[in-house]
């Protein structure tokens, strides 16, 4: 089965649930209407529907349809700990508009403290870049990123500006599958204060994520320093 085809299916279904095109609580068209509708067959559009299912946006009900069950939340801008987005991604999602600003660009030489911290070997080289993210102007976020150098050729300030992961994907070719997260809450520090307005706030969720790619290689290390205004990350558990 071409996964291309049914991957497609499932982006632009989920992106009609989160615009309100099919409505929480509603059923989605039949079987029959879809694949006409995306000119594909039943077994490439119920492996779509699966990926919705597994993502907890819709629950198919035997002999009565595909019902919608995802609703956004309201005042949260909403990630999931469930995939793999870019800054971009997440906020077109949200309904924000996105914003990067550089601070720091910079090839560094993984020392022994920077490896446990990491993960990298101790030796290689890496690529440091430190961005604030903004939604609608205001800053919400501080990236710091590792990436392993081997990995990013040629990656430049500008292009950590716009997305390091389209480049990645469209100019590299890099298929990015999977990343392990730890979540905590930390104080926060001065820089955090220095380049996001936290007040009332004194403290900061921290997200630091391990990204490998389809080669079973760690190209990247992450800590997001999120404002705690708008944090909020969901997941999917199943009994």
């Amino acid at each position: 089965m071409p996964k291309a085809i049914f991957e497609g299916i499932y982006r632009d279904l989920k992106g009609k649930i989160q615009e309100g095109t099919y409505s929480y609580q509603e059923l989605l068209p039949s079987e029959g209407e879809l694949t006409a509708e995306y000119g594909c067959s039943r077994n490439t559009l119920r492996r779509a529907v699966s990926m919705l299912a597994d993502d907890a946006y819709v629950q198919p009900m035997h002999g009565r349809g595909v019902r919608v069950i995802w609703q956004r939340e309201a005042h949260s801008a909403q990630g999931s700990l469930e995939g793999v987005e870019s800054f971009g991604e997440y906020a077109r999602r949200n309904g924000f508009v996105p914003g990067t600003q550089v601070k720091s660009f910079e090839h560094v030489t993984c020392g022994a403290g920077l490896a446990r911290r990491t993960g990298f070997a101790e030796g290689v080289e890496l690529v440091r870049v430190v961005r604030v993210r903004t939604l609608d102007d205001v800053a919400r976020q501080i990236d710091h990123d590792y990436f392993l150098a081997s990995a990013v050729p040629g990656l430049t300030a500008e292009q950590a500006e716009k997305s390091v992961y389209s480049y990645l994907e469209q100019n590299l070719g890099m298929r990015i599958l999977t990343s392990r997260r730890r979540i905590t809450v930390q104080l926060a520090t001065d820089e955090d204060c220095s380049y996001m307005d936290l007040d009332p706030y004194n403290c900061v969720a921290v997200v630091e994520s391990q990204s490998y790619n389809s080669d079973g290689v760690m190209f990247e290390y992450t800590q997001v320093r999120h404002h705690p205004e708008l944090f909020c990350f969901t997941t999917v558990s199943r009994r």
